[in-house]
């Protein structure tokens, strides 16, 4: 009895502290733009570099990546139903707590292999890259794909969701340093619900993988979107056209054996198979406490 007071209590803190930041952040996102500064200069890549996959850095042979009227766009004169590989563009700089902000809408085309009838138009973000450039860097995502933006992938990472525990196939660990600490199944595809709907602590994430949560609610609409990612130190915060729909925290990468934490590193916008417009991509520095 004393035991499962003990958890109750544990969640109720860390959970109120998590509702804190949720407010936090949706005052933050609606406060003026004082601080603001363009990531993307809305002329050129100065300050990024391009990733194609099976190219050396910043080759792109066929202008996959091309800049013109503010916006990156990606496959501009590439023909549709086409194999194209996949990449991205990336920050020179690594970045730490900063509230980020950009405008996405999707092309008419779509490229081999997902170039299906079923198949969902794909690009995104990825922060706290670290390490070597390939598609799919060290890092955390906030993933941009027809139906499913917000959703966050742990790619060669980790990190603790809150999540409706009827989509985890949950296992509670009890013990000294694990007291109410829910894991699951590294397969599960567990969906986003905050503490206050009924949401539990859900630890998601493997060092040789890529794992995902699942964004709630879906807000995307059609023609341009505004996604945000707020980042402080190891935590995240994805708001989709101004409604928080995912929650990071505890963002870990391992390290001789042992999970630390990931508190920086570089942002990029990818290019996976659809034809992805980007543009207002700004960036202001927080303050290093968490969201």
């Amino acid at each position: 009895m004393k035991l499962k007071f003990l958890s109750k209590l544990f969640l109720t803190a860390f959970f109120s502290i998590a509702l804190a930041g949720v407010f936090c952040a949706n005052s933050t996102a609606k406060s003026s733009k004082e601080g603001w500064q363009p990531l993307f200069n809305g002329k050129n890549l100065d300050g990024w570099y391009k990733v194609i996959d099976g190219k050396k850095k910043n080759e792109d042979p066929n202008n996959l990546i091309q800049v013109h009227n503010g916006m990156v766009h990606m496959y501009k004169d590439t023909l549709a139903d086409s194999r194209q590989p996949f990449g991205y563009i990336s920050t020179d700089n690594n970045y730490s707590n900063y509230h980020l902000r950009f405008e996405y809408k999707w092309g008419k085309k779509k490229f081999a292999p997902r170039n299906g009838p079923n198949d969902k138009r794909d690009a995104g973000t990825l922060y706290h890259v670290i390490g070597n450039d390939g598609v799919w860097p060290k890092s955390v995502e906030c993933q941009v794909q027809e139906g499913d933006v917000g959703d966050i992938y742990t790619v060669y990472t980790r990190v603790t969701a809150s999540a409706d525990p009827k989509t985890t196939n949950l296992v509670a660990v009890v013990g000294t340093n694990a007291v109410g600490v829910v894991k699951t199944n590294m397969f599960a595809q567990p969906i986003f619900l905050p503490a206050a709907k009924g949401g539990v602590p859900f630890e998601h994430g493997v060092s040789g993988n890529i794992r995902r949560v699942m964004r709630n609610p879906m807000n995307e609409h059609k023609g341009w979107n505004t996604v945000e990612v707020i980042v402080r130190e190891d935590s995240a915060i994805h708001i989709i056209n101004g409604k928080t729909n995912n929650i990071a925290n505890n963002i870990s990468q391992m390290i001789n054996g042992k999970w630390v934490p990931l508190t920086a590193g570089r942002i990029t916008l990818q290019l996976e198979g659809a034809e992805v417009f980007y543009r207002n991509v700004e960036i202001r520095s927080l303050t290093p406490e968490r969201p």
